[in-house]
């Protein structure tokens, strides 16, 4: 059962197309970027659940691994991404 490694993977992808579809639009929106960091920020959580698990399979390796990656590329070619982020929330609550 890779139930969780699964799920991680699908949310490291659907977060990797919020942030694509970020770029591709004219302009930015805080929601997307905003869902798009939550998605990996759960990608990751469910990644350290299917160790914790001892799920079967290289999947959850892969899954860790490549959270960890897609977040390194996304701070090393848009750093400010989270402060946008942080500056959102606080102005919203």
């Amino acid at each position: 059962m890779k139930r969780f490694s699964i799920l991680s993977i699908g949310l490291v992808v659907l977060g990797l197309l919020l942030f694509g579809l970020n770029a591709a639009m004219e302009g930015y929106s805080e929601p997307i970027v905003l869902l798009g960091f939550v998605s990996f920020v759960f990608g990751v959580i469910l990644s350290f659940i299917a160790f914790a698990k001892q799920e079967e399979g290289n999947l959850k390796f892969i899954s860790c691994i490549s959270c960890f990656i897609v977040l390194f590329l996304i701070t090393w070619f848009e750093p400010f991404q989270i402060f946008r982020i942080i500056t959102w929330l606080k102005k919203s609550v």
